[in-house]
């Protein structure tokens, strides 16, 4: 057997679309090699357009294709050489322990692999963009890579340009097409041994090699945690993206980039994150239909998402300003499993009635309110109500100061619905037996101009002011309301200059006993947070919960609250944390009595 350094070659580095800025103005601009300069180029406009993509994750991993339940199979190589979760014992049983990952790639033959056929089926999605693994974590490379010879599609497996392939009849489709790329490679040589040369001799060669051979529109980076934007030197990298690469006017990239995300980037990436990011920077959800992105052969059908899981998981992102990246995993023959075409082809059928409501739109104007029955969307003089399975009764919209003119189904516009506003804006619909829908149905209100909406919390009849996570108005980039895997808060927040805030109407004015309720994992409890409102300042300091889903109530002390109106309560942290601040699930005001 051929040592792994065999595998590799070390090379010297060999329509403006949808941007917001003239091509004239473009040309002018010249992009520092610093984050302050990076960090002012405009998001390509296609991106907010596009609403939702598709990925594809294909590699040699796809010939074992399996991972526990849960876990991720294009990890494959990773663990079993680490010998972690069982991955080692499956390798074992199945392929022997001397079976060397590098002869999945001689296996991984492509022979039902039909580049024409996958993008027909990423149209019938309606999917807008399409991004694809063009290398991994494991090297292995799906074009002609002159800087991984013998370790690529090209020169084995399909033996075939992959990429290109699929670049070509995705374009041909009029849809964008990008590429997946890994920082770093768990095995190369040259990672093992001499990072820097690393960098220097095969990622930055490599990476302009594929970026000007196929002109990517996305590039969504990865595989950063193992070192940082200065080892990568990806400042540099980027401005040569922006400045004179073949795709500077329309490529748009994510935030992983070593030390940088959601710090930097173009795009702020949430990885099975629930679609829960605020509106505040352009933002995608990227995920796959079961619970990995290569393809699982261990996953069962109550693994993989159901139609209207994924159609609400598509409205609740469009809902908070971003978009999905819906990922599929090819069999090792090239053809991608039937359930995944169900499910795109089930998507791309809810779009044709009610695509207006996705693409093109903006966050709901109700953020950071969370509704049990759905979300909303909007452009001008509309609102988009996305209305989940079938609420009995009515729904209710708080806060809407605009005249509603009419409120129609999007998929049936002359089926008109019953509604009424009361004085304080609050609009409801009733629902009818029969919605159009069985997962998600839209709800078009009509309004005059642009919406005009009251965010404010209101003290309760029994003169409680119960501030939740769900509702909070986030400042700054890092945190977010997280509410999967048993998660009900504000969480992901490790920048200390960041903080959360909520507007609330007071009618009964006085004495206030302050609680927090929280989650803090061990190891990350001694943060302190200043909790103030009009003036008055708190202070808390976490102690440890037991995990970021166990949560314990504190009691912070009293505030004055003279005089009826609307308040501003903020909390801020005020000393860097170990990793998160806290897990903000709530603040409560009690009334004292007298």
């Amino acid at each position: 057997m051929k040592s792994l350094i065999n595998l590799f070659t070390f090379a010297a580095c060999g329509l403006f679309s949808g941007v917001l800025v003239a091509a004239a103005e473009s040309e002018s601009v010249r992009y520092q090699p610093n984050w302050e300069s990076l960090d002012k180029r405009p998001t390509p406009a296609w991106f907010d357009e596009a609403r939702f993509g598709i990925m594809v994750c294909w590699g040699p991993y796809s010939v074992p294709a399996w991972a526990p339940k849960g876990e991720y199979a294009e990890w494959y190589w990773n663990c079993v050489k680490n010998k972690v979760r069982g991955f080692d014992k499956f390798h074992e049983k199945n392929y022997g322990a001397d079976f060397d990952y590098r002869e999945f790639g001689k296996m991984m033959r492509g022979e039902l692999f039909n580049p024409d056929a996958w993008a027909d089926l990423f149209v019938r999605s309606g999917a807008k963009y399409v991004v694809m693994t063009a290398n991994y974590h494991d090297s292995f490379c799906l074009w002609p890579s002159p800087f991984s010879k013998g370790w690529n599609a090209a020169d084995i497996g399909p033996k075939r340009d992959v990429l290109g392939e699929v670049t070509r009849a995705v374009r041909k489709r009029g849809l964008k097409m990008g590429i997946y790329y890994s920082l770093y490679e768990w095995f190369h040589p040259l990672w093992l041994t001499d990072r820097p040369r690393y960098v220097a001799e095969h990622f930055h060669p490599q990476f302009k090699d594929v970026v000007t051979r196929y002109k990517p529109a996305f590039i969504f980076a990865d595989g950063e945690w193992e070192g940082n934007d200065k080892l990568f030197r990806s400042e540099e990298l980027l401005a040569w993206l922006f400045n004179d690469s073949p795709c500077k006017d329309e490529v748009v990239v994510n935030d992983r980039w070593g030390n940088s995300r959601r710090k930097h980037g173009t795009v702020f990436e949430s990885e099975y994150g629930g679609g829960n990011m605020p509106p505040t920077h352009p933002w995608q959800e990227d995920r796959g239909i079961g619970a990995s992105y290569g393809y699982n052969r261990n996953e069962d059908l109550e693994d993989y998402n159901t139609r209207g899981q994924l159609l609400q998981m598509l409205a609740k992102c469009a809902g908070n300003g971003g978009n999905l990246l819906l990922n599929v995993g090819p069999a090792a023959d090239g053809h991608i499993p039937v359930i995944m075409q169900e499910r795109l082809v089930q998507i791309g059928q809810w779009l044709k009635s009610n695509g207006e409501s996705i693409y093109g739109t903006k966050a709901s104007p109700f953020w950071p309110r969370r509704y049990a029955w759905g979300t909303c969307t909007r452009k001008p003089g509309k609102l988009f109500l996305h209305i989940y399975g079938k609420p009995v009764g009515e729904i209710a919209i708080g806060g809407l100061r605009n005249k509603v003119e009419k409120v129609y189904w999007l998929a049936d516009p002359e089926r008109a619905i019953a509604t009424r506003q009361d004085k304080d804006g609050t609009l409801f619909l009733r629902m009818p037996e029969c919605l159009p829908d069985p997962d998600v149905s839209v709800a078009v209100a009509a309004i005059a101009g642009e919406p005009d909406v009251d965010l404010s919390v209101h003290q309760q009849a029994d003169g409680l002011v119960i501030l939740r996570a769900s509702e909070a108005i986030i400042h700054g980039l890092s945190p977010g309301y997280e509410s999967q895997g048993g998660k009900d808060a504000i969480g992901y927040w490790h920048n200390p200059k960041d903080s959360v805030s909520w507007d609330f109407q007071v009618d009964r004015p006085g004495d206030f006993t302050v609680s927090i309720t929280y989650s803090c994992d061990a190891g990350c409890e001694g943060s302190q947070c200043v909790v103030a409102v009009d003036g008055q300042s708190l202070t808390l300091v976490s102690k440890k919960t037991g995990s970021w889903t166990k949560y314990a109530s504190e009691t912070l002390g009293n505030v004055r609250l003279p005089k009826t109106g609307k308040y501003t309560l903020r909390v801020a942290p005020q000393t860097p944390p170990p990793w998160k601040v806290v897990g903000l699930k709530s603040v409560v005001l009690t009334p004292l009595k007298p």
